[in-house]
């Protein structure tokens, strides 16, 4: 059979309530220390002032019966032993003064009916017995006894008195009430509980909102701890308060590099997937561009030779030129997924800005949306022409699959001594924060919300985009996508780098 542990029924206790419960056990446990000792100390104090009191009271009546016991003067003795009693009343305690002669009988009592004269020792009750056997040893010059709170028994102090010749002419006995001294002790208990209790519950309440400011770290830890695998690492490292130098910042330091490197690890994996796709669709390519390049390149002879041999009109010229560039694209979009592809480098000039119009414009009547075309005039850049076109036309292309009827796409492009901006967005659909770490992969594995992509089109693009050392930036919201793709002017060309 396991032993018992303090610990066990606690284990499943969150430590939001474990640790303002455990400092406010702490406080009530050391305020109730200080209160009980505070009590105590107290208690003593009074029972000592008491003591001291009755030692006063006694004193004071052995000198004013001494001359009447010399003289035997019972009246005077009387007189002297009633005031004290008359003056404090019932809140001394007093409850009787005796007075007792050498013969060890009552001369004078302050209260003669239930102490007559001459009544002996022995009938007295037992603490005045108990008393006056105290006094009698020469050593013992006062005596006081009270029994304590709980008990029933009178309070008894006393002194002999002395004669002139240093002898005893008799003894003084006082009876106290000890439900008066009670009330007195229960008047501090209670002075004490009205003190102690307000600070009490205002040390509590500060214990628990400070134990939930402690615990409030670990537990944060604790909710990161739980999100791994359920939310993007960045948005859970943000979370994380790693400013701290005590055990729980160091442990949330450590858990941010742990998450570092699980996002480098994601990222890895990530990657080492696209290159496996990637090389997929290498294996694809290779073996369908022989087969689709050749039938392209009689295509593409048989169009030059119509412009250079026949004698087409403006508008067959004008249709031609479009159709001869647009089966140019095809061979350098399958160019382009050969690794060892080698692309032209043109220029890219307005009339390929308007081809890109042409080509757009129709696609977006078709879905009753509008086109916003932004872009400068006889604007020409030292890009490659295919390349800029085809990842234009695939955003362009994306955005119209995305947008909303009615709705409306924008191409806006801004060119600056040192590099081109091409930004493209679009109204209606946007897509999933879990899918954005996956639009440029081929064949991404999280869909996108019906883009109507099949699987290549972004990959392409990003390709391009990291050939020209350009960079692409996505913000997409409920309503509103955009991509912005910025690409340096000095960056080398196509052919550089094959």
């Amino acid at each position: 059979m396991s032993s018992f542990s303090w610990r066990r029924p606690f284990r499943h206790m969150s430590y939001r309530y474990k640790a303002p419960l455990a400092l406010a056990a702490a406080i009530l446990a050391t305020e109730l220390v200080v209160t009980a000792t505070f009590v105590q100390t107290s208690y003593s104090a009074m029972r000592q002032d008491m003591r001291q009191g009755a030692q006063a009271l006694t004193r004071m009546l052995a000198l004013s019966v001494r001359e009447p016991l010399r003289r035997d003067d019972l009246w005077r003795a009387y007189e002297a032993i009633r005031i004290p009693v008359d003056a404090t009343g019932p809140v001394s305690g007093v409850q009787a003064i005796i007075v007792l002669d050498q013969d060890f009988n009552v001369y004078a009592a302050s209260d003669p009916k239930h102490y007559p004269i001459s009544t002996s020792l022995a009938a007295l009750p037992d603490e005045l017995t108990h008393a006056v056997a105290a006094l009698r040893d020469p050593s013992q010059s006062f005596y006081f006894r009270y029994s304590g709170y709980f008990s029933q028994v009178p309070g008894v102090a006393g002194t002999a008195v002395r004669s002139d010749d240093a002898g005893i002419a008799g003894y003084v006995l006082v009876s106290y009430d000890v439900s008066a001294w009670r009330q007195r002790v229960s008047d501090l208990l209670v002075r004490v509980f009205w003190i102690s209790i307000p600070g009490i519950l205002l040390l509590l309440l500060i214990g628990w909102v400070w134990g939930n400011q402690v615990a409030q770290p670990l537990l944060s830890l604790a909710k990161a701890m739980k999100r791994v695998g359920r939310e993007p690492l960045t948005r859970i490292r943000h979370s994380l308060d790693t400013t701290g130098t005590d055990e729980i910042g160091v442990l949330g330091q450590q858990f941010s590099g742990m998450l570092n490197e699980l996002e480098a690890k994601e990222a890895l994996e990530r990657e080492m997937v696209a290159a496996e796709r990637l090389a997929a669709v290498g294996r694809v390519a290779t073996g369908v561009a022989h087969e689709i390049n050749n039938p392209l390149g009689g295509m593409i002879n048989a169009l030059d030779t119509l412009q250079t041999h026949g004698t087409p009109d403006k508008l067959t010229t004008k249709t031609v030129e479009l159709v001869r560039r647009g089966l140019s694209q095809i061979r350098h979009t399958v160019g382009a997924l050969l690794v060892e592809a080698r692309l032209d480098a043109s220029r890219m000039l307005p009339a390929d800005w308007e081809d890109l119009r042409t080509l757009i414009e129709p696609e977006l009547k078709a879905r009753h949306a509008r086109l916003l075309w932004d872009v400068q005039p006889n604007l020409a850049v030292d890009l490659p022409a295919h390349s800029v076109r085809q990842l234009t036309l695939n955003l362009l292309l994306n955005a119209k699959n995305a947008v909303e009827p009615e709705g409306s796409v924008s191409c806006l492009v801004q060119r600056t001594t040192e590099s081109l901006t091409i930004e493209i967005s679009n109204s209606g659909q946007h897509i999933p924060e879990a899918a954005l770490p996956h639009l440029f992969e081929p064949y991404p594995v999280e869909p996108t919300l019906n883009r109507n992509s099949h699987g290549l089109g972004l990959w392409v693009t990003y390709q391009i985009i990291t050939q020209l050392r350009g960079t692409i930036e996505v913000s997409s919201e409920p309503g509103f996508t955009r991509f912005t793709v910025t690409l340096p002017l000095n960056a080398p060309s196509l052919e550089a780098q094959t």
